[in-house]
């Protein structure tokens, strides 16, 4: 099939083009900005040369983008941690959903796959993360925007449409040319300051390489919705220490820093950001309530529904964290004495 991928220029839109291109299937992508495919998806050997200019948030490229098109996977949006930017980043993706899923429908593609994220099903107390829980949200931008596109995606597939939704935790691994995702600041900060705080706070952590083989693996039409847990494995922080440790030889100490105490933390981190934004000295992403609420009380993802419908198979952890730390190293973002 021709697939246009949205969100090509970024971590997970690039390697899930990649996937998809290496399982047969041709690739468009849409993008502002051309020149940044050649920073991000040419540096992972993908051909570039098919792409259309355009934006989420303006319809006509996205219809012009499908043309000749057979199937779409969505993985553009804002993503931004600033409290002032919040109402511009709800707005401005939920418009690119109704956009792009909807217009996707209209043409009639198969299959319309739609990556959202744990965040949209994330609450306080859950057991498991699966994919038939309801749409809850976090208390951050981030998490609501997730869960309001996530329900107008299940309206969709509640009206019959092919829409496929996905829910990646943490996403790690090799970087696409210069684009790392967020979870990365994780482990840049962890080895700068040697330490990952915290009792009962862990990381679910999914490879952007297994995301994308499973994004890849969707790209059959015929199938009607689904959706997907694509969380990956639940580490509690004294195992990322060790794996740190033994992946750079850097001690990086778990130090057991009450839960609560954490997430008072980020609540007044989130009232003095709303007046001055301010950020860790080694991470570019504020503390925040909601970030910690994910940190200490993250539970594992139940995965096995995409282990045994799409037959992917995920690599384990010290593989992802070490692919994660040599990338950072290649861009200068770790040092050799913390790498």
């Amino acid at each position: 099939m021709r697939v246009l991928v949205t969100g090509g220029t970024g971590f997970v839109g690039a390697w899930t083009a990649k996937a998809a291109v290496d399982a047969g299937h041709e690739v468009r992508f849409l993008v502002r900005n051309p020149d940044r495919l050649q920073t991000s998806a040419a540096q992972i050997g993908l051909d570039v040369s098919d792409f259309r200019l355009g934006d989420i948030t303006d319809a006509d490229s996205i219809s012009q983008a499908m043309d000749g098109c057979d199937s779409v996977v969505h993985a553009a949006a804002v993503v931004a941690t600033d409290p002032s930017r919040a109402e511009e980043m709800i707005a401005t993706n939920m418009l690119g959903a109704e956009n792009v899923l909807g217009t996707a429908a209209a043409l009639g593609l198969d299959p319309i796959v739609h990556v959202s994220s744990f965040t949209a099903l994330f609450r306080p107390g859950l057991e498991m993360l699966r994919a038939d829980l309801p749409v809850v949200g976090g208390t951050d931008a981030y998490g609501r925007t997730k869960s309001q596109v996530d329900l107008y995606a299940r309206g969709m597939q509640d009206g019959g449409a092919p829409v496929v939704i996905t829910y990646p935790g943490m996403v790690l691994g090799p970087p696409a040319g210069d684009q790392f995702g967020e979870a990365a600041d994780g482990v840049e900060s962890a080895l700068k300051m040697r330490m990952l705080p915290g009792r009962s706070a862990a990381w679910t952590v999914v490879d952007v390489r297994d995301l994308a083989a499973v994004h890849a693996a969707l790209l059959e039409p015929g199938r009607g919705p689904r959706r997907y847990m694509v969380g990956g494995k639940r580490i509690p922080i004294g195992s990322i220490a060790e794996m740190l440790r033994k992946i750079t030889g850097t001690t990086v100490l778990p130090v057991p820093v009450p839960d609560l105490a954490l997430r008072l933390l980020g609540r007044a981190s989130d009232i003095v950001d709303s007046v001055s934004p301010i950020e860790t000295p080694v991470s570019r992403s504020p503390i925040s309530e909601a970030a910690m609420q994910y940190y200490t009380q993250m539970p594992p993802s139940d995965d096995s529904p995409s282990e045994k419908d799409l037959g992917v198979h995920y690599r384990g952890s010290l593989d992802t964290l070490d692919a994660t730390v040599a990338g950072l190293r290649s861009v200068g973002r770790l040092s050799p004495s913390s790498a």
